[in-house]
């Protein structure tokens, strides 16, 4: 059997297969899959997808209700966080050594196929507007500053 920490975050850019790679690994492991967007909707009352891009000032509302979720659970996966202040809560709150960290790495065009595959009934914006909403929540820096934190999987 696959062993995890307590906490493990999955990331990536959109349509690199999260959820998918989530829902597996909570399969595998037993654990609670617990996404960021449920939360990041819960806490602001948005609902779709151009509009929870304006949530990025609620790091710390999103981060007390990821934590109060978290301690529901002996062990979670977390689908989806693109800020990197929201991760060194996490590890403030659990200790880093609490924490797995995953990047999943797929081709661009790989990402443009599924975005265009599922858009009719997920996306409110273009593949482009999606990938550049991410760097402005923070998904870059996030990579930039844990790039010697997490494994690599080719998805």
């Amino acid at each position: 059997m696959i062993q995890t920490n307590k906490i493990v975050l999955i990331f990536g850019k959109i349509c690199s297969g999260k959820s998918t790679y989530a829902d597996a690994l909570c399969y595998v492991t037993k654990a609670k899959r617990i996404t960021v967007s449920d939360i990041v909707k819960r806490v602001s009352g948005k609902a779709s997808r151009s509009e929870l891009q304006k949530t990025a000032h609620m790091d710390k509302e999103i981060c007390v209700e990821l934590v109060a979720e978290i301690n529901k659970y002996d062990k979670v996966v977390i689908d989806g966080i693109r800020q990197y202040s929201i991760v060194l809560e996490l590890a403030a709150e659990f200790g880093q050594d609490a924490l797995d960290l995953i990047w999943l790495e797929v081709a661009d065009d790989v990402r443009r196929y599924r975005f265009h595959d599922r858009a009719i009934s997920k996306d409110d914006i273009t593949f482009e507007e999606a990938d550049t909403r991410d760097e402005k929540l923070g998904l870059k820096e996030l990579q930039d500053k844990l790039k010697d934190s997490y494994i690599v999987i080719n998805n």
